[in-house]
């Protein structure tokens, strides 16, 4: 049987960094309305939930054609973890196999990106969650460390390091009954 897949689109209104950045204008267009483009016309999900604290997001998911879930507030503050907000969302949503999060501050991720990646997830049966990465040649340090080269040999070409593997949380899913098994 064909999972049921859904999108959550997550929104605060909080940002600290930067004020308001999903309802920051791109093109005459707020910033959440690419990702919810993209996710819209990848064509792989049941349904796409936009889920915020703060109702002007319901406003925003209503002229764009997706649905909206009212988050509690304090799934809104700044210590809230991503792992919590999935958490209440599953619980919300029995009817979601696998919850695929679509970043709202991506706006050059495109409905075929999400598409390949998507299909990737549920062809690979062993899977239970996924994060993008951005695989990357560079000279990379952890605790001030060198992790893909060495100080004491001479300084090596990018292109002959190994990659080191950045996540970018474009998109992050998770198979419903793996990640509420282990988030216990």
């Amino acid at each position: 049987m064909k999972p049921k897949i859904y999108a959550m689109i997550p929104a605060r209104i909080g940002s600290q960094r930067l004020k308001l950045k999903n309802l920051s204008l791109l093109n005459g267009k707020p910033l959440i309305y690419y990702a919810i483009k993209a996710a819209k016309t990848s064509g792989v999900f049941d349904k796409i939930y936009v889920n915020s604290d703060d109702k002007i997001f319901k406003k925003i998911a209503k002229r764009y054609g997706v649905n909206f879930f009212n988050r509690n507030k304090k799934l809104g503050s700044s210590n809230t973890k991503s792992d919590e907000v999935v958490y209440d969302f599953l619980n919300n949503f029995p009817q979601a196999d696998i919850l695929v999060w679509v970043n709202s501050i991506t706006p050059f991720q495109t409905n075929k990106e999400i598409k390949e990646i998507v299909n990737f997830f549920v062809r690979k049966k062993k899977l239970d969650s996924l994060i993008t990465v951005e695989n990357k040649k560079t000279h990379c340090n952890f605790n001030n460390k060198p992790l893909n080269y060495s100080v004491k040999s001479k300084f090596a070409k990018t292109q002959d390091l190994k990659k080191v593997q950045i996540f970018i949380y474009s998109l992050m899913m998770w198979k419903r009954k793996k990640f509420l098994n282990e988030y216990k």
